[in-house]
């Protein structure tokens, strides 16, 4: 039960989330300058993840033993990584506190970084109204909030058996109004994210029940199907670059929801584009893809940064300005920083696929034993 076309996509977008984080000056002048409310992909990845999970388990959760085990399996799917990358920020921490102590730089273990967050990152509460910013491996407030969604789906779809419909209705409507009347913003994250979190799930809940009793049928209309998934595909980016502020962008993951339900259909010329091998693979890592980026472009400005304190040779025309700050990075010429967004992607692929092999796989593989009534599906959500 893998939707190809939805994880290629997924893929896609992961890529779109690490370009979004680093600010380079090149042609594009980064994903910010045509997508420039790209956090909406995070809403994109929860409908996802609600539709994927609703149709993995929505009908094998049937007791408290299904509940333990589907909770188990979805830590060793999220938290392995996370807690590794967790570690590399933490040893950043510590090279700036036994390399660089008095160079007036930011104190290590400090603003974003605080030593009490490590608790609240390693138990996944860090994005439950516990702090007042992003702390440490800052995409990681998304893991925080999907994990106890995850388990209160999983709870309600126990005492509700049956009524999974009527669940992601009441709890999608929760999560909105939460956004829209508590959050009182789209880019809700450590605050009051699991609110969002909620909306963009549940919604996907809904999608899959929507797509399960009536999926979409072209089939002997390839014209048609074509021109359906490329006018969506061109819809949504269309939409999150021009109306993906405040208030218009509350409807995204209903926008998200529709994009779902059509491209798991896979009927067009667009599903077949994004089914492509290399897609697919980026979707298959696009976990480690999400995970390790951030840590990537933070070890870079951190590394420079003290080879600047140690050497004295200065990065600042770069457009390094902190320690842990970055304004837009500029260079030679917009050809070079090309290059150097390319050479970026590529290295956060390369160890994506390295920490793939190496963390995620293994961690999944320690709770392979489970019951049968909760067995992973082929898909993998995000």
């Amino acid at each position: 039960m893998r939707f190809r076309a939805l994880d290629g996509f997924r893929g896609l977008c992961a890529l779109l989330v690490a370009l979004y984080h680093v600010p380079i000056c090149n042609h594009l002048l980064g994903v910010r300058f045509f997508l420039p409310h790209a956090q909406m992909l995070m809403d994109f990845f929860f409908v996802l993840s609600g539709f994927l999970i609703a149709g993995a388990y929505g009908e094998r959760l049937k007791d408290g033993g299904d509940v333990r085990s589907f909770a188990l399996s979805r830590f060793a799917r999220l938290w392995p990584l996370h807690a590794a990358m967790l570690g590399v920020f933490v040893a950043l921490e510590a090279s700036k506190a036994v390399l660089a102590p008095h160079a007036g730089l930011i104190a290590p273990f400090s603003g974003a970084r605080p030593a009490e967050g490590i608790l609240t990152n390693l138990f996944l509460l860090q994005s439950l109204h516990l702090h007042d910013m992003l702390t440490w491996n800052a995409p990681s407030w998304t893991v925080s909030v999907e994990f106890w969604t995850y388990l209160l789906f999983a709870g309600l779809t126990v005492l509700l058996p049956r009524r999974q419909l009527m669940i992601g209705l009441v709890m999608a409507t929760v999560g909105g109004l939460g956004v829209a009347l508590i959050a009182h913003k789209l880019d809700a994250s450590y605050d009051w994210g699991v609110f969002r979190c909620f909306y963009g799930f549940f919604t996907g809940v809904v999608t899959w029940q929507v797509f399960k009793a009536a999926p979409l049928r072209l089939q002997g209309r390839p014209v048609l199907a074509a021109l359906i998934e490329v006018g969506a595909l061109v819809g949504v980016f269309a939409y999150m670059s021009v109306l993906g502020g405040w208030p218009t962008g509350l409807i995204g993951p209903i926008i998200f929801a529709g994009f779902v339900w059509l491209f798991a259909a896979e009927q067009g010329i667009a599903t077949r584009a994004l089914s492509a091998r290399p897609l697919l693979r980026l979707g298959e890592l696009s976990y480690s893809i999400y995970l390790v980026h951030y840590p990537l472009i933070m070890t870079t400005a951190v590394g420079l940064r003290l080879f600047q304190h140690m050497t004295g040779v200065s990065f600042a025309a770069y457009g390094f300005t902190g320690l842990d700050q970055m304004s837009f990075i500029h260079g030679p010429s917009l050809w070079v920083m090309d290059g150097v967004m390319v050479g970026y992607l590529a290295v956060v692929v390369g160890v994506a696929t390295l920490t793939w092999r190496f963390i995620e796989e293994p961690g999944r593989k320690l709770f392979r034993h489970r019951p049968a009534s909760v067995q992973l599906a082929a898909a993998q959500p995000a």
